[in-house]
């Protein structure tokens, strides 16, 4: 009756305006009528259906599902159907499944009342489902795969979320940590004053922006043990703009904290000895002077020579130079007050700041110092030397003037003690001192200019060796420069050219040494015609980058002795060159339009090497001594080599380690692969000219 019904013209075309696909279903499970819009779902015609089983368009798999309907099921036949509904998959006519919601009602009452089926079309519902399940997936893995630490938290503080990172760093797992209290399972202390600190959460919060956590904080961890981290917090939102909690990323940040207290501790301490740096002594210095301007305690400066220092350096090589200098560093060190300062000023020389110290006790320190330093034995490979130490001493008051001239004052305290015969202690008081010093500048100008104007310099050479077996066989070496003394020995560059600096001859000591090297070489590349061409490495002052004349003098000298420009290179020291980029960058064009080499020498002193070196087109870089001393000791120092390595590999920049003092550093910076050698290693500094007056360079021949 109701089934001839639902066929009838007016209910058959409410039936088909109806947007929803609908399905008529007898009490046994059979079709009775398909609307329109369902016919278009499922590809199916009413004709094609009237009188099947609904099962028919359901996938045997959801069977089962479907008998929930009470519908097909003979069991449910006389079970009056209830309204409800059921997710599963349909199967058009081609075949193709798509998943629906069917709902269903009574149409009518009794055993025999058939039943509206409604079918809801889930395709793009899932579809959507789907992406917002794989954006939540892709966000879980993310978060479980950085390697920094996240942790979220509610607007109370309460912890909601951890990442593994998280886990592994506070020893907390999610399950136990969710619902607590963040500082329960973030315990954040500061390392100075080891007093918790300021909630990161509450100020975010209270602020309402991102912040980030200041230096120096450690995190207590679950098991007891503390771990430097580097924090950032930033508040939560919904999608309508409301603060719903705080999300906060975190790091381990021991290592980087252990890199910058390295790399400030080198910034400021001498390589060799571990004392402070002349530049680091002269800023705490400055600070003294500042203070006793304003009136306030008093101060004194020592300034120490060490006596025979060159025998043993002549006499043993450099290496043992260095451990005796570290052995000194160490003696006085061990004399001193924890307030005092003591650094390397250069050299053999060393300076002691006394901080609220008179100078009456000034002088019983420095005697102190004196006779540690005369009383100490230093043994080298069977030898013993007896050492002495001439140190000055002088008053630091407000007439002290400017830190240069304080310093200036105790080193000529100190070179009256040595005149006086060495191995003592000077104390001159400020009227003294700024007489003395006076003097002792006049004679050192003198000297110097003396030696400036007869030639009495002397020119010694280091080798430069090839680590690589495919290197050329050409003789490579740098000309470094002698001062004859009064006691007829050798003093280095370091303890007379920055005497020179002060004076303003380091220009005219430059072009004396360039002069003296070409016609040298122009004589002996004229006598071994059958050699290769030496390549000599000369160095040049800070003054001799604004020496406009300076490449017209060398393309003079080379045309005179008939000596070819690439015979020549020229040396710049990193911090020099930097400090001069302009003057720097005109110098190496003229250089390198004349013929010769350029190189930077001392590289990696700064932090900004890198970034000045892809401009600047030099021809090799040595590597400071600072670093390649301790490849073998400290990964960190085989790194930044090895770093440097491969940046000259890449722009084509020769690479030479400096001051490659012993077997084990040769062989570390070989294993690097850097490209050449210098020092005690492979070869101490020799005179330039021999005792029969010829060049000491080897003679390779040229390859046929």
């Amino acid at each position: 009756m109701f089934e001839h019904s639902v066929q009838e013209e007016g209910f058959r075309e409410l039936f088909d305006a109806f947007p929803d696909a609908m399905l008529v279903v007898d009490p046994r499970g059979n079709l009775v009528a398909l609307n329109r819009q369902a016919e278009r779902l499922i590809g199916w015609t009413q004709t094609d259906l009237l009188g099947e089983p609904l099962s028919r368009l359901i996938p045997e798999r959801f069977q089962q599902v479907s008998g929930s309907l009470h519908l097909i099921d003979a069991e449910s036949r006389g079970i009056r159907a209830q309204n409800a509904s059921v997710s599963l998959f349909v199967r058009r006519k081609d075949g193709s499944e798509f998943p629906v919601e069917f709902n269903r009602s009574s149409l009518g009452s009794g055993e025999e009342g058939l039943v509206l089926v409604t079918i809801r079309d889930l395709t793009k519902w899932r579809h959507a489902q789907e992406v917002l399940y794989q954006e939540k997936e892709r966000a879980i893995v993310t978060l479980a795969s950085i390697a920094d630490a996240v942790i979220t938290t509610d607007v109370a503080g309460t912890l909601t979320y951890l990442n593994p990172t998280a886990e592994r760093l506070t020893g907390w797992r999610m399950t136990e940590a969710l619902g607590q209290p963040l500082a329960t399972v973030l315990a954040l202390v500061s390392d100075a004053t080891r007093q918790p600190i300021e909630s990161i959460p509450a100020r975010c919060l209270s602020e309402g922006r991102a912040v980030d956590l200041a230096d120096g904080v450690l995190l207590l961890r679950r098991d007891g043990t503390e771990v430097a981290v580097g924090d950032s917090a930033a508040p939560l939102r919904d999608r309508h703009g409301d603060t719903i909690g705080v999300v906060l990323v975190f790091h381990d940040a021991t290592e980087k904290r252990r890199v910058v207290r390295e790399l400030s501790h080198e910034a400021t301490h001498d390589a060799l000895t571990g004392l402070v740096s002349r530049k680091e002594f002269e800023r705490r210095l400055a600070r003294v002077v500042a203070d006793v301007s304003l009136g306030a305690a008093e101060h004194s400066l020592c300034y120490l020579d060490l006596d025979r220092f060159k025998v043993v350096n002549d006499t043993c090589g450099h290496e043992a130079g260095d451990d005796l200098l570290r052995t000194i560093g160490r003696l006085l060190g061990a004399r001193l007050r924890s307030r005092d300062t003591i650094g390397r000023l250069g050299g053999d020389e060393f300076g002691v700041l006394l901080e609220h110290c008179s100078l009456a006790k000034a002088e019983g320190i420095a005697g102190s110092l004196q006779r540690a330093i005369e009383r100490h034995r230093f043994e080298w490979a069977g030898r013993s030397f007896s050492l002495g130490v001439s140190v000055g001493v002088i008053p630091i008051t407000a007439a002290s003037g400017r830190t240069a001239d304080v310093l200036r004052a105790a080193d000529s305290a100190c070179y009256a003690a040595k005149n006086a015969g060495g191995n003592r202690v000077h104390l001159e008081r400020l009227e003294a001192a700024l007489e003395g010093q006076q003097q002792v500048e006049d004679r050192r100008i003198t000297r110097l200019t003396r030696a400036v104007d007869e030639g009495r310099f002397r020119l010694y050479a280091q080798a430069i060796v090839p680590l690589g077996l495919e290197r050329p066989a050409r003789p490579r070496c740098e000309i470094l420069l002698r001062l004859p003394d009064e006691q007829g020995g050798v003093e280095t560059a370091d303890s007379f050219l920055p005497h020179a600096e002060r004076f303003r001859l380091t220009a005219a000591i430059d072009r004396w040494v360039v002069r003296e090297t070409v016609a040298l070489l122009g004589k002996w590349h004229r006598d071994h015609p059958e050699c290769e061409l030496p390549l000599c490495s000369i160095n040049l002052s800070v003054s001799s980058l604004e020496d406009a004349d300076l490449v017209a003098v060398v393309q003079e000298c080379l045309a005179q002795h008939r000596l070819p420009p690439g015979a020549l290179s020229f040396e710049v020291a990193e911090a020099a060159a930097f400090g001069n980029f302009a003057q720097l960058v005109r110098l190496i064009a003229e250089i390198r339009a004349v013929g010769c080499g350029v190189g930077l020498d001392d590289f990696g002193s700064g932090l900004a090497s890198f970034a000045h070196l892809k401009a600047l087109p030099v021809d090799f870089v040595k590597i400071g001594g600072h670093y390649v001393r301790g490849v073998v000791e400290d990964p960190v120092f085989g790194t930044l080599v090895s770093a440097v390595n491969e940046i000259g590999r890449i722009m084509g920049i020769t690479t030479i380690a400096a001051e490659v003092e012993s077997e084990a550093i040769l062989k570390k910076v070989q294993d690097l692969g850097v490209g050449y050698a210098q020092g005690q290693a492979v070869g101490p500094p020799a005179p330039l000219v021999g005792a029969e007056g010829g060049l000491t360079l080897p003679c390779v021949r040229r390859s046929a």
